[in-house]
Order: C-alpha cells, then structure tokens, then sequence
C-alpha cells in the first residue's frame, strides 16, 4: 500500500493516519522504463518525486558529456529543492533501471508543510545534507584520486545511513566517474587497511577517523 510504503520514508514517519491518507491519494505512481526521462532542466518543478522501486540518476550534461551528481535508491525523496521554491530543475532525472516514481503535487505538499511544520525542517535538513553532498562531489570531481573518492563515498554514506550499509560496486562508479574495476580495487584497499569490512552487499566502518582522513 503507498499509506504503508510512505510511514518508511523519515520525511513522513511522525504523520498522523489522516495525513498519511491525505498524502496517499493525492500520490500518483508512474513506472519508467530503463533509460527514460523523469525531468529535465526546461521542465517547471510543480511536484515533488519519491521513488518507490528501482534507481534514478540525477546528472548535468555540458558539450555532450554527462555528470552524474547523484544515484538514488528507494525509498527516498528527489527533485525537492527546485520543488520547494518553484522553479526550473536544474538536472536531468532518468532511471537506471526499471523503477516506479510517486509523485506529490506541489501545492499539497507545501500544504502540508504549512500544517505540520516538523516535515518542512526535515526536508529542509535533506536540502541542506544534498547542497553539502553537490560540494563534495564537485571538490572530488576536481581534486581527488581514486581512493579518495571511493573514501570520500563510503565515508558520506555512514554519515548519512549508519556505520553498516548496502554497498553497489555499479551505483558508486557511476557516481563517482570511475570504472566498476576501479572503485573495486579502491575497496580493496581500504579493507585491506582495515578500513572497512565487505559481506556480502553490506559494507560496514570499522574506522571511520582513518576513514574521514582517506576522503581529504
């Protein structure tokens, strides 16, 4: 049930059953085919994104390159600051893979907000954990070496998900702009250091000090 699917996004957690609801039926799902837009920079922001299933790549294109800013995957919310204040995306959406979108109208969701004022602090935290996150790619982007990035990776991701998370050799050289070989070798490194620990998907910090200092 989407009632049920948004009680797990943090973003909504605290809602009451009516809210839930409220956000329920007004939530539209679309699935996208692999490869297929979901926005794009000259489209106007009047709804905010949440995916429910697969994986959605948020870039930049310049002279036919693209740069990947970020790789998403459920359940998690996108698309939120060009939302919020209502402008233009300044990024392409498209999905990696197979994947189904919920989408919130913008003018009930900041109706929301104005209601519950818990919600608009915890989007406004995500806003500000991604502007911190746009930072470090862009300084990764122009300054790091390959471990550094991969450190730099792991490092934002216990930040944000705990000491243990699921790790995807694909989704993290996809973002990082180095080949699936490289971000693996990275990951060697650093568990052979002691860094970090591999089981399975699950990668968890067993030093997150030497680890901070491996990502500057």
């Amino acid at each position: 049930m989407v009632k049920e699917f948004l009680r797990q996004l943090p973003l909504f957690s605290k809602l009451t059953e009516r809210q839930l609801e409220e956000l329920s039926r007004i939530a539209v799902s679309r699935k996208f085919n692999k490869g297929e837009v979901i926005f794009h920079p000259s489209q106007k922001a009047d709804a905010f994104f949440i995916l429910k299933s697969g994986r959605v790549k948020i870039f930049k294109t310049s002279k036919g390159k693209e740069q990947i800013l970020r790789i998403f995957e459920p359940p998690i919310i996108f698309g939120e600051a060009a939302s919020f204040t209502g402008g233009y995306f300044p990024a392409w959406a498209e999905a990696v893979e197979e994947s189904e979108v919920l989408t919130i109208p913008r003018n009930q969701m900041l109706n929301l907000l104005k209601k519950d004022p818990e919600v608009g602090m915890k989007l406004l935290a995500v806003m500000a954990q991604r502007l911190i996150h746009l930072t470090n790619v862009i300084e990764s982007l122009s300054l790091k070496s390959a471990l550094s990035k991969v450190a730099s990776y792991l490092y934002r991701r216990m930040e944000e998900e705990g000491e243990s998370f699921k790790f995807s050799t694909t989704t993290a050289s996809l973002e990082l702009g180095l080949t699936k070989e490289t971000v693996s070798r990275m990951l060697g490194k650093l568990k052979s250091l002691g860094v970090v620990e591999k089981n399975g998907s699950t990668v968890t910090v067993k030093k997150p000090n030497a680890l901070k200092d491996l990502a500057s």
